[in-house]
């Protein structure tokens, strides 16, 4: 039970933070490099990045609960080395890529000029996922595990 408990307490730290850091991002990314970005409506664009935020953080909870699994361990980031920090960095780029190719095919959003590409994808949503993932995760092992 105290292992279920420290589970959930950990889950919640690291969604909070998650949605925090995303915000963040989102926020100087959509305005900087999404054609008409800038020009939203000032409710209209923290509604987006508001639910972007949030999407953002489930899936970064979602690599978490991956790392419970795949090391069939709760505390699977107590030691939060480069092996764990390779995979959060890799599930990160993989999600990334899926939601970007299916974004761009279905043309639900596009870039301004200045946004780096890779194969057509913006560089910053790419990396987006595993830096603030990897971010998360070192600052809850940091947070949990350190004292």
């Amino acid at each position: 039970m105290k292992k279920l408990k420290l589970f959930a307490i950990q889950s919640f730290f690291v969604f909070i933070l998650a949605f925090l850091l995303n915000f963040f991002w989102e926020s100087w990314h959509a305005v900087l490099f999404y054609e008409d970005h800038a020009t939203y409506k000032s409710l209209f664009f923290v509604k987006m990045i508001t639910y972007a935020s949030f999407m953002d953080a489930l899936l970064i909870l979602l690599i978490f609960v991956i790392g419970c699994l795949l090391w069939k361990d709760f505390n699977w980031m107590k030691k939060y080395k480069m092996k764990k920090v390779l995979f959060t960095a890799v599930l990160g780029v993989i999600i990334a890529v899926i939601i970007e190719a299916k974004a761009l095919y279905f043309k639900q959003w596009a870039y301004n000029e200045i946004m780096p590409t890779i194969f057509g994808m913006g560089l910053s949503p790419l990396v987006q996922l595993s830096i603030t993932g990897v971010i998360t995760l070192f600052i809850a092992s940091k947070m949990f595990y350190e004292k």
